[in-house]
């Protein structure tokens, strides 16, 4: 525990250390000195302290690098200082390092919450040791179950977030980064963030001449109208640096435009040649067509040929049909012969489907 400056009527504690007994009653004991007691009595509470000082400060800061420790003297703290802020006393609370487990809750204590860049926030469920039998640990597990409760209470009022979301927070061991606190509520600024903006919005380069001439000459009329050059001059050296830096870059584009032209150009080149085999493939394959067709025709020809002379061999001529459904219902003989001269496949399925009928007549 460290103490503590005074500046402007503002005090400022340091807690660098885990939460217990001694840590917690020096940073109390150390909040009475800054209200001008020597020690924090034992009947009074800090805020009848702050009340009882003949001259209160502007507002406390503590700074916290804690890993956490007792939820007991860990709510201690946080009672005082919210006592302190009930009081009138402004608390700033700032994470300089870690503020985990006790030392979150310490760090919600503050109205105004704040965290460096690089610190961590970490909350979880509160944990103990313990040993016994299965009743008093079944004891053990209710109590840690009603702490980690209220703690979830004070996140969620401080933060304004869902208490149910926070305890699936804290059952997961949740760990922040700076930007992270700040989304979730936990802070509400990073140190540094708006000087850093405030920077970058801010033009610190050096304007050569501009407004000194002015300055060693004032009322002088050549002073200031070759001032008035001189910025001229630095505004058109300003846009020939700008014209060479896209000059450089339309280079830059260029090159790679030759060098895509190039590729395409390849790329055109192997299309035309896949292009060309393809064509070439294509004529063969019809030719391929047209030879396998006349095959087919041929051989179609010849097996009508043969299955012709083989009917003609087993001595069956086609018969002649003198009935009046001889055109409607032609025997099977007869339809094997017209199939012949129409399908000669189909023919030659029919005949062996229908050979014993065929030779029958």
């Amino acid at each position: 525990m460290e103490i503590l400056k005074i500046e402007n009527k503002k005090g400022k504690i340091t807690l660098n250390d885990a939460v217990h007994k001694e840590s917690a009653d020096q940073l109390i004991h150390d909040l009475g000195q800054l209200f001008g007691a020597s020690a924090v009595l034992a009947q009074m509470s800090i805020g009848d302290v702050v009340c009882a000082a003949d001259d209160a400060l502007d507002g406390v800061e503590v700074e916290i690098n804690s890993p956490g420790g007792s939820v007991f003297e860990g709510h201690r703290i946080y009672n005082s200082l919210r006592e302190m802020s009930a009081r009138g006393v402004p608390v700033t609370t700032t994470v300089n390092g870690l503020a985990a487990s006790m030392g979150s809750v310490i760090l919600l204590a503050g109205d105004t919450r704040q965290m460096t860049k690089g610190s961590r926030i970490m909350i979880h469920e509160a944990s103990t040791m313990a040993q016994g039998d299965s009743k008093s640990l079944r004891k053990t597990a209710e109590m840690l179950e009603g702490i980690s409760a209220e703690i979830a209470g004070i996140y969620a009022e401080r933060t304004g977030g869902e208490k149910d979301a926070i305890r699936d927070l804290m059952h997961a061991e949740t760990w922040m980064d700076a930007k992270q606190a700040k989304e979730a509520g936990f802070v509400q600024s990073i140190v540094g963030e708006k000087q850093e903006e405030a920077a970058a919005q801010f033009d610190t380069k050096p304007k050569g001449m501009t407004g000194i001439l002015s300055k060693l000459f004032p009322g002088n009329d050549d002073a200031a109208k070759f001032e008035a050059e001189i910025a001229e001059n630095e505004t058109l050296r300003n846009e020939l640096t700008e014209a060479q830096s896209k000059i450089t870059e339309l280079s830059g584009h260029a090159e790679l435009i030759v060098s895509k032209d190039a590729e395409i150009i390849e790329h055109l080149a192997k299309i035309s040649e896949l292009e060309a085999a393809s064509t070439e493939a294509n004529t063969e394959a019809q030719a391929r067509i047209v030879e396998l067709e006349g095959k087919v025709d041929t051989s179609e020809e010849k097996v009508s040929q043969e299955a012709s002379n083989l009917l003609a061999s087993s001595g069956h001529p086609a018969p002649v049909d003198t009935s009046e459904n001889a055109e409607a219902k032609p025997d099977a003989y007869t339809e094997y012969r017209n199939l012949q001269k129409t399908d000669p496949r189909a023919a030659a399925t029919y005949w062996t489907a229908n050979e014993d009928k065929i030779k029958s007549i």
